[in-house]
């Protein structure tokens, strides 16, 4: 196993562990993760010695440990860019009364990374945090593709899309047209198509020429009712422009430390986690100072 192939198959692993607090098994995990179970319990028994995972001594189902929780912990304090992010998302919820969250994509599939819960009983807070979901189903998968190389997406996604198809889309080419419309209004929206009943409508996070997240708020779709979506998508766009802002600034803050010229710019697929950030947040949104 190559060492590159053996950094995927533990990253796979980890995100396929942290998708389930409750704790998994090793058949869970290879089935999840696509790994085969052989290679799945010599990386579960590697993090489990390194204390990243711990192993119920009966049952042997894994949890991210209390280790590695503390030592993110320490890294996404609230002047970081991933709790500016935070604070959009709870402000986004608050306004929308309803769940917001934000997405990165990991194809065929959206990963949700974080989420802030909407004041109802009945909304997609109650879903585990992080969790996989088909791209072509969900506010933020279109979203995210909208801005993607419709050739590359073709790539990745047809496979996956003829294994798994949508009603609402005739064939492949009917999908790629949706797409081409989200990227000219700027924002997507899924009506019963995740599941029957879930409304979300998402933007795409612009971090200079990227687009690494998208930003979404979701419900039920008696609340969020198709003539809330026009106002509900000029939040979510704002919200979004607000993280995007931040980011970018905050990795320019983080490539130059001194204002000076030549240094290279970390990628933009990364939560930059630098307390430098504070100040390019306040620049990128004199509001946060008020917070």
């Amino acid at each position: 196993m190559s060492d590159i192939g053996l950094v995927q198959k533990t990253i796979w692993i980890l995100r396929a562990v942290a998708a389930h607090p409750e704790g998994i098994g090793l058949s869970d995990v290879a089935r999840a993760s696509g790994i085969p179970k052989a290679t799945c319990h010599r990386i579960l028994g590697i993090l489990e010695r390194e204390g990243w995972l711990t192993a119920d001594p009966d049952s042997r189902r894994f949890r991210v440990s209390l280790g590695l929780l503390f030592l993110l912990g320490g890294l996404l304090d609230q002047e970081s860019a991933y709790g500016h992010a935070q604070s959009v998302l709870r402000d986004l919820a608050d306004e929308a009364q309803e769940t917001a969250g934000l997405d990165q994509l990991v194809p065929p599939s959206v990963m949700v990374v974080a989420q802030v819960q909407g004041p109802f009983l009945i909304s997609h807070g109650l879903s585990p945090v992080p969790r996989m979901l088909p791209a072509w189903r969900t506010s933020t998968g279109k979203a995210l593709l909208a801005w993607q190389d419709t050739e590359n997406i073709r790539k990745e996604f047809a496979e996956d899309f003829q294994d798994n198809p949508s009603e609402k889309f005739a064939d492949f080419d009917a999908f790629l047209a949706e797409l081409a419309t989200i990227r000219e209004r700027g924002y997507s929206v899924a009506y019963n198509e995740l599941e029957e009943g879930a409304a979300a409508v998402a933007a795409p996070v612009h971090v200079g020429n990227s687009v690494p997240y998208a930003i979404w708020i979701g419900g039920p779709t008696y609340r969020l009712t198709q003539d809330r979506i026009p106002a509900l998508a000029e939040s979510v766009m704002a919200a979004a422009a607000r993280v995007g802002r931040v980011l970018e600034m905050s990795q320019r803050a983080t490539a130059f430390p001194d204002g000076g010229a030549g240094h290279p710019r970390p990628t933009s697929g990364q939560l930059i986690t630098q307390r430098s950030v504070r100040r390019a947040a306040t620049d990128a949104d004199p509001a946060t100072t008020e917070r």
